[in-house]
C-alpha cells in the first residue's frame, strides 16, 4: 500500500508523491511510516532520510532535523540541511 509524502526544506521541495515507506532519524530513534501508520508529530535529528517508492526505487538524503507528520491523509516532513 502506498501513502502520499510529501518533504520540504525552507527553500524548497525535496519530494512530493506517493511512497510505501518511509525511514526518518526521529529523537527517540529510527522510525519506519508504511501506510496506515498512526497520526503522530516527531521531532527530527541528524540522519538520513530514505524514500522508498511502488517500483522498490529508494531515495536517501541527509538532514541537520526537521519535524514529521503523520495523519490519515498523509505524511509531512519539514526538514533542514
Amino acid at each position: 500500500m502506498e501513502f502520499s509524502l510529501l518533504v520540504l526544506a525552507i527553500d524548497r521541495e525535496i519530494f512530493a508523491g506517493q511512497a510505501i515507506a518511509l525511514c526518518v532519524p526521529a529523537e527517540t530513534g529510527v522510525l519506519e511510516v508504511l501506510a496506515g501508520h498512526t497520526p503522530l508529530v516527531a521531532k527530527l535529528k541528524e540522519g538520513d532520510i530514505v524514500i522508498t517508492t511502488k517500483t522498490g526505487e529508494k531515495t536517501k538524503f541527509p538532514i541537520a532535523g526537521g519535524v514529521l507528520e503523520v495523519k490519515p491523509e498523509g505524511v509531512a516532513a519539514l526538514v533542514k540541511f
